[in-house]
């Protein structure tokens, strides 16, 4: 499935970009069900949410985790074919398991993710790294003007760098990074290391951004099961309730910001 210019491109800089990966018609499908479920009710025990308040006052979801057990056409249309899952263990040139899934809606007036590293097990208090690779599904396409993704090349192999309680780089660590606004299609996957620097800014255009996120581990590797990892997420960093205060909600992670 892959060449080799894209082994190396992952190598070399920790990220590699797939080209019209899904169809037209897988495409729609995916974004038809994604739309299904940023309609769900806040859930106390199956899928999390969170939301934000937008400059005029309204809420919008933001993010959401644990959806594909519930979501039984989104869940075979990703990875039934195993075509995803195949394209990970060609990159890390072993099995893996899948940890999580996530959805980061990115909706007009959404807020950014300030620089970081998909780093799970220091956020988790576990003492050990517990994702390889992280696969990014685009719904619709992404630039920077709708808050696309930066990337730093290459800096995946310098293992984890300063950063705040939240998880948030050092400024003057981040500023002395070479950033690359990273550009794909609608039906694109786009697949990085977790030590990857990345961050996004506020989507100040009219154009959603929607992303879909499937999180692998090495099959080598220890560390939670899917089930242990949502206990640790709902006691570290608790979604919505289904009483929400507009001016208080709960935030996705400690890198997400507004101007």
């Amino acid at each position: 499935m892959l060449t080799d210019a894209q082994r190396e491109k992952w190598q070399r800089d920790g990220y590699v970009r797939l080209e019209s990966f899904f169809e037209p018609a897988a495409l729609e499908g995916i974004s038809s069900f994604v739309e299904d479920i940023s309609r769900w009710d806040v859930s106390d025990d199956k899928w999390l949410m969170w939301f934000e308040k937008t400059t005029d006052d309204r809420k919008i979801i933001s993010k959401a985790e644990n959806f594909l057990d519930f979501h039984d056409p989104l869940r075979l249309l990703l990875l039934e074919d195993q075509r995803i899952k195949s394209a990970v263990e060609d990159l890390l040139d072993e099995d893996s398991r899948r940890l999580k899934e996530l959805l980061i809606f990115h909706y007009p007036d959404s807020g950014g993710y300030r620089p970081h590293q998909d780093i799970y097990h220091i956020p988790h208090r576990l003492p050990d790294r517990m994702v390889h690779a992280v696969v990014a599904i685009g719904i619709d396409d992404s630039d920077p003007d709708n808050g696309g993704l930066f990337f730093s090349p290459g800096n995946h192999k310098k293992g984890v760098f300063p950063m705040d309680a939240g998880g948030v780089i050092d400024a003057e660590v981040a500023e002395r990074f070479s950033w690359e606004p990273i550009v794909w299609k609608a039906g694109d996957i786009f697949i990085f290391d977790d030590y990857a620097p990345h961050y996004s800014q506020p989507n100040k255009s009219n154009r959603s951004r929607r992303t879909l996120y499937l999180v692998f581990q090495r099959a080598s590797t220890g560390g939670p099961t899917r089930a242990e990892y949502n206990v640790l997420k709902r006691a570290l960093n608790p979604p919505e309730g289904k009483v929400a205060d507009l001016d208080n909600l709960k935030l996705p992670n400690g890198i997400f910001y507004r101007d």
